[in-house]
């Protein structure tokens, strides 16, 4: 990162920064807390003991299986669609079901189908990440030059080249992209789910903080949230991105 990058980056963090102090001092502390007592109370939920273990190590193991899950659908059913366009109409009914069903909706049939815990927690993931995964894989490969297919097939190209050469660049950019908004949603959606449907993780504590009317715990578990998507996209997928770009270029 170039020195001019981090200045901007910087100087967004201050000012959103500033903005939050702003709206906390025009309004009640019930309403909106400051960012002070927002670090505040985000330091005693990492002094819990129960907390990094118990809760924290819950969502984070939901978030993670839910999106293996996911992906793991959405770049099978996307790969069946554009191979055989049949498919493409057979799974558009469930694509448009699950993309456009809010997830709260989602949520409370779960609950009724598959009771409450992590089961529950890991199959709305799921079902959530697999469209948007499916999406991108469609639009990767609709995205293959069709001259560069015609000279894989005259020049008969094997397999293992056609896959990696044509399909697999073709692909990359648009997985990658899928995944990083998919990564996003997995942990509002297990956040929303844990409130409404389980007994720990994060979502469990955000439920209890809106009971006792905890204002600064609320921002807090919403810091700790950003933050945790912040660590999984730079840890997990900004190396693949760089190593894509690479061998892209």
């Amino acid at each position: 990162m170039t020195w001019g990058r981090a200045a901007a980056r910087l100087t967004g963090l201050a000012l959103a920064l500033g903005c939050w102090e702003f709206a906390s001092r025009r309004s009640s502390g019930l309403a909106v807390a400051p960012p002070l007592e927002t670090l505040e109370a985000l330091v005693r939920l990492l002094e819990r003991p129960d907390f990094l273990a118990v809760h924290l190590a819950a969502s984070l193991r939901r978030t993670l299986c839910g999106l293996f899950l996911g992906l793991a659908a959405g770049l099978l059913c996307g790969g069946l669609a554009g191979a055989w366009p049949v498919f493409r109409d057979v799974f558009a009914p469930f694509r448009w079901a699950l993309m456009s069903v809010p997830g709260v909706v989602v949520v409370m049939l779960a609950m009724l189908w598959l009771g409450m815990g992590s089961l529950m927690v890991t199959v709305i993931v799921a079902l959530m990440a697999a469209p948007i995964l499916y999406v991108s894989v469609l639009e990767g490969l609709s995205a293959v030059d069709s001259h560069l297919l015609e000279m894989v097939r005259v020049y008969r190209f094997p397999l293992s080249m056609r896959v990696a050469a044509v399909y697999g660049r073709a692909l990359a950019p648009a997985v990658l992209s899928g995944c990083t908004v998919a990564v996003g949603g997995a942990m509002r959606v297990v956040i929303l789910a844990e409130a409404l449907g389980a007994n720990e993780g994060l979502g469990h504590i955000l439920a209890v903080a809106r009971t006792n009317l905890d204002t600064a715990g609320i921002y807090a578990l919403a810091l700790l949230s950003m933050c945790v998507v912040g660590l999984v996209e730079g840890l997990m997928l900004g190396p693949v991105r760089r190593r894509l770009w690479r061998w892209r270029e």
